[in-house]
């Protein structure tokens, strides 16, 4: 987008100290991070990357057995 951080911080609101932490350390409030993602345009991609899977469960029961593998059966061969 051709914008120096200054441009950056100004257009999103965003003070510059916070966002060069987070372009050193990774770290900026939840906030500022949507601020930034609206003005370079990404917020969408952010919001369809944690729309939930096609599972649908239909009771508390699938939910919790979801993951379970069935538990081999032992006995005696005869």
């Amino acid at each position: 987008m051709g914008l120096t951080q200054a441009g950056l911080a100004t257009r999103a609101g965003v003070s510059l100290p916070s966002l060069r932490k987070f372009e050193q350390k990774g770290q900026i409030s939840l906030e500022s991070f949507l601020k930034l993602l609206i003005i370079l345009d990404r917020l969408e991609a952010i919001v369809n990357a944690i729309e939930p899977s096609e599972q649908v469960f239909s009771s508390i029961g699938d939910v919790l057995n979801f993951d379970k593998k069935p538990t081999p059966k032992r006995g005696w061969r005869t």
